[in-house]
């Protein structure tokens, strides 16, 4: 099974779903947890859904990221070019993207760029971020540089002079973090690991197409913390983790990608069964004990939603061939 869907829903083997002990205790001691759920979720799945797979639809979704770096890396709205081809092919297509927009006339081999983390494409791609510039189109909209599974793009470091450099985009998806919006600073306070905050856009990468979602929202924790002070929502993001295996902020355990208009039916789903963020009124007067009579409720709605996902994800034709 696919370790974008396993993952994050077993936390490499962690009790996430109430049962899951008694799930290994009926396999024997030797049982996998992992292969043990899979097995009863399949069972559970074909008792409760069609037998026929289900056809992949990708439509836009309707909520996505506030940074443009991330909206792009998640959703993968850039074309990109591996600069690892021979660079009289790489000429020959950055030449065509460039011709796409208007841009005509132009020799991307001059002048000669130092060597960059593009190694010998880094003239070639330098320049062809230059030359787009004429094209009056934004920036975001030029093709990714990818080597190495790593991607990069041209970013405008001097507007009035086109000044440009090539930036990894992996760390410009680390540097938004510290952006200093409010969901960026809910974000690094939930994640208690910081190391986190560095391997959330590495640690199960989003493949083209699909989007990275947060199992256990920003918005619904910060809410559910709200009125209490550091310490105090501290402990409740250790007692979600330690209690219930359910994770906050960034931690890799609190990621799963999935396709946009599954992503969609699962934000539809959240609010069928009561996970609204928007429900929940705490404030400073809220006792602890109605937080964690909350956080309960919470938890086992959460489990409904994992099984749902799960079952949605079964019946796409990409993760049910990894199943049979």
């Amino acid at each position: 099974m696919s370790k974008h869907i396993i993952k994050p829903l077993l936390g490499k083997g962690k009790k996430v779903l109430a049962n899951g002990a008694d799930v290994l205790a009926s396999n024997g001691k030797n049982g996998s947890v992992v292969q043990s759920y899979v097995n009863q979720q399949r069972a559970l799945a074909k008792a409760n859904t069609s037998t026929s797979v289900q056809k992949e639809v990708f439509i836009e979704p309707t909520v996505k990221p506030i940074d443009e770096a991330v909206d792009n890396h998640l959703y993968r709205r850039r074309d990109t070019v591996n600069v690892a081809m021979p660079l009289d092919e790489l000429e020959t297509t950055l030449l065509k993207s460039l011709k796409e927009v208007g841009v005509t006339g132009v020799d991307i081999t001059q002048p000669i760029r130092r060597s960059g983390p593009l190694g010998d494409a880094t003239t070639l791609y330098r320049n062809y971020g230059q030359a787009w510039q004429k094209s009056g189109r934004a920036q975001k909209e030029s093709l990714y540089a990818e080597l190495d599974g790593e991607r990069f793009f041209t970013d405008v470091k001097d507007k009035k002079t086109g000044r440009l450099a090539i930036r990894n985009v992996r760390d410009k998806l680390d540097e938004s973090i510290r952006t200093g919006s409010a969901r960026d600073i809910a974000i690094a306070e939930q994640t208690l690991n910081e190391a986190d905050l560095r391997r959330w856009h590495r640690t199960l990468k989003t493949q083209r197409g699909w989007e990275a979602h947060h199992l256990n929202m920003i918005k619904l924790i910060s809410n559910i913390v709200n009125g209490m002070d550091l310490n105090g929502r501290t402990a409740i993001y250790r007692h979600l983790g330690r209690r219930y295996n359910l994770f906050t902020g960034n931690s890799v355990f609190n990621k799963i990608n999935l396709p946009p208009d599954i992503h969609d039916f699962v934000h539809a789903e959240m609010d069928r069964i009561g996970i609204n963020y928007r429900k929940i009124n705490f404030n400073k007067n809220t006792p602890l004990k109605k937080r964690l009579k909350y956080i309960k409720q919470y938890a086992k709605k959460m489990d409904q939603l994992q099984e749902f996902i799960y079952k949605q994800m079964s019946q796409r034709p990409s993760v049910a061939s990894r199943l049979n």
